[in-house]
């Protein structure tokens, strides 16, 4: 386990210092392209900042897993691929890899929604059709194994699901590379515990990559830049890739951690039900479900007063509360009960987000428009 725990510190590390070297140098380039996230009305900031800093997250991570697995697989010095199946690793790499590529000319050209939807569902399958989709319901609203039928179609909407979400909630600085660190954090420690330890090394490399971005992102001022659909494309598709194989046919148990599949899911409840919060308010006013907004948890944070940064803490706080109370509980809820107390939890926060927009508004002579 010493030697294991030396192979994740020297993926962060290298993760860390490609990400902190490549991520000025993509500003650059930038800059000299005119690759700008312009402002807009329905943006939150107000210069032109360059876009391209997820340009870095997956090599990063695939250079960084490959030297330590080429340099283990070479001395035999620990079980690395212990429990892999090597089918479901390359589908990985094959699906992010599409994402990735859309994700630049996306971020340079601009795709249209019903493009990245049908490359969305095309990488979702490819998981399936490696064997990595979800077999085990583990009992959740009194459903256990799933037949391919219905288990392939469900983990093809799920990765589409968690992709966009992670896409849609990057709209202010270190919110998406917060969460994603947070959830790459847990994933980490319950890979750790379940020996998943290649998907360990994946989260931990991301982890190390992300904390790069962060730092410009959130502190950079000559090289401040955004994550853009490169960055935020991928992330959505490998955190639906390790939570997946939570979900196969026979439960992951460990002494330490129960119902271990809701504690990881619960690291992304944010952004999975804001996603249905927005289309769902989006349907009731007749709108367009896919074309965007500014009814987003960040957004309605900030018309409370709160700034771009204050947001960005105070959601990333939140999601650490539901991660803390979802392990806490999980000892002694179902996991039925463990998804309804999520979701109350969830409108929870915007019933009480409501109640200071209204007495913010109010207070400053602002028309109250009232948000589901």
């Amino acid at each position: 386990m010493v030697i294991y725990i030396l192979y994740l510190t020297i993926a962060f590390v290298i993760a860390t210092v490609i990400g902190a070297v490549s991520i000025p140098r993509i500003v650059k380039l930038a800059n000299s392209l005119h690759l700008y996230d312009l402002p807009n009305s329905r943006k939150v900031h107000k210069l032109p900042i360059p876009r391209l800093g997820g340009v870095a997250f997956l090599p990063a991570v695939v250079i960084a897993i490959a030297v330590i697995a080429a340099f283990n697989e070479r001395l035999e010095m620990f079980p690395l691929l212990k429990g892999v199946a090597p089918q479901h690793y390359i589908a990985y790499i094959a699906g992010a890899m599409m994402l990735y590529i859309l994700g630049i000319y996306d971020d340079v050209h601009g795709v249209g929604y019903k493009v990245k939807f049908l490359v969305q569902i095309f990488s979702a399958f490819l998981l399936c059709v490696s064997g990595l989709w979800i077999a085990n319901m583990d009992n959740i609203f009194y459903i256990q194994h799933l037949p391919y039928w219905i288990g392939m179609p469900l983990t093809v909407l799920f990765i589409v699901y968690v992709t966009n979400a992670m896409n849609l909630i990057d709209g202010i600085d270190g919110l998406a590379s917060g969460l994603s660190t947070i959830s790459c954090g847990v994933s980490m420690v319950l890979c750790i515990m379940t020996e998943k330890y290649l998907l360990a090394m994946l989260a931990t490399s991301f982890i190390g990559v992300l904390l790069a971005f962060f730092s410009y992102n959130v502190y950079g001022r000559k090289n401040k830049v955004f994550m853009g659909d490169a960055g935020s494309l991928t992330l959505g598709y490998t955190l639906s890739f390790v939570i997946l194989h939570f979900w196969q046919k026979n439960p992951v148990w460990n002494p330490y951690f129960h119902n271990v599949g809701i504690v990881l899911l619960s690291t992304l409840v944010i952004p999975m039900l804001d996603v249905v919060r927005v289309m769902m308010s989006r349907l009731r006013d007749g709108r367009n479900p896919f074309l965007p907004d500014k009814n987003h948890i960040h957004h309605k944070l900030m018309r409370t007063g709160l700034s771009g940064r204050q947001t960005m803490v105070t959601i990333l706080a939140l999601s650490i509360f539901v991660i803390m109370v979802n392990y806490f509980v999980s000892s002694y809820l179902s996991q039925t009960l463990m998804v309804l107390l999520d979701v109350l939890l969830f409108f929870l926060m915007h019933y009480v987000i409501n109640i200071f927009i209204m007495r913010y508004e109010n207070k400053n002579g602002i028309e109250y428009n009232r948000t589901f």
